[in-house]
């Protein structure tokens, strides 16, 4: 009887999301003199179901990406969600996970030229998502920095804050997030290319703006690269790059928090599983 029980309760879920005809048969009781109403009955408690559980997802996704949901609209965003919950069902009982593939499935999903630039939206949002999430670690004190000679730093490999991660985009998909935090006027033109850096200084994950070269010096920092290679990458790109100003501009934001262990011991958190 358990295992019975158990096959049923698998059924019943995945039939949340399907058509009832499949289920139905398996919930039906014996024969009874009022079966169509027994029915009905049926039907209104899996609709129960079913409603909460999209509410659920909606929910979910909507948390993560507010400002793509003032973008597109409730309509559309409402049929996005049971969309991708379809094509991606949630694969852990913490749904600030359940929205990670979501920029990925938008690429596919979204074939209006107009709307080019919502997977880059996503992909900031989910970003800015597990930023929120990610371990906290200590920041080196800027007198600490000030005590460090120059020429020791060149070779030196650096500690980047777990809430890090860089973002590429052919569109100004900065732009039009700040617009909605600040009632800003929504950029002009949408196919500006946007280099970021997400950062949490403190509790709250912002976005900081970095030029082509930065991008190129602080990616390879994540790589563990010294800082003589990141320069060398940014200096590449643009030979009259500010790295001083950039340098001063992540340690302020703690973005590099001190310099790199010997050895790294992975850490368990959120973003680390949601990536």
């Amino acid at each position: 009887m358990p295992k019975q029980i158990e096959a049923l309760q698998r059924i019943f879920a995945q039939s949340l999301d399907a058509e009832q005809r499949l289920i139905l048969p398996l919930l039906q009781a014996p024969p009874c003199r009022d079966a169509a109403r027994h029915t009905d009955l049926l039907n209104q408690r899996i609709e129960f179901y079913r409603s909460g559980i999209r509410a659920h997802w909606r929910a979910a996704l909507a948390a993560a990406y507010p400002v793509l949901l003032a973008q597109v609209g409730e309509g559309y965003f409402d049929e996005l969600a049971i969309a991708y919950a379809q094509a991606h069902p949630s694969q852990s009982g913490d749904l600030n996970c359940f929205g990670a593939a979501l920029p990925a499935f938008i690429e596919t999903y979204e074939t209006d030229p107009h709307s080019r630039y919502f997977a880059d939206l996503a992909r900031l949002e989910w970003s800015l998502h597990i930023a929120y999430f990610a371990a906290n670690t200590e920041v080196l004190a800027r007198e600490a920095w000030l005590a460090m000679r120059p020429e020791d730093l060149l070779d030196a490999k650096f500690a980047v804050h777990p809430a890090c991660a860089l973002i590429c985009s052919p569109y100004a998909i900065a732009d039009i997030w700040t617009a909605h935090q600040t009632n800003a006027a929504f950029p002009a033109e949408i196919d500006s290319p946007t280099w970021a850096l997400i950062v949490r200084p403190g509790w709250r994950p912002a976005i900081l703006g970095q030029c082509a070269a930065a991008y190129a010096a602080f990616a390879a920092l994540q790589r563990r690269a010294t800082l003589n290679e990141a320069l060398d990458a940014a200096f590449t790109i643009n030979a009259g790059f500010d790295f001083t100003s950039q340098w001063r501009a992540w340690i302020e934001a703690a973005a590099i928090t001190g310099l790199a262990p010997r050895v790294h011991e992975p850490q368990e958190c959120l973003a680390r599983r949601c990536r």
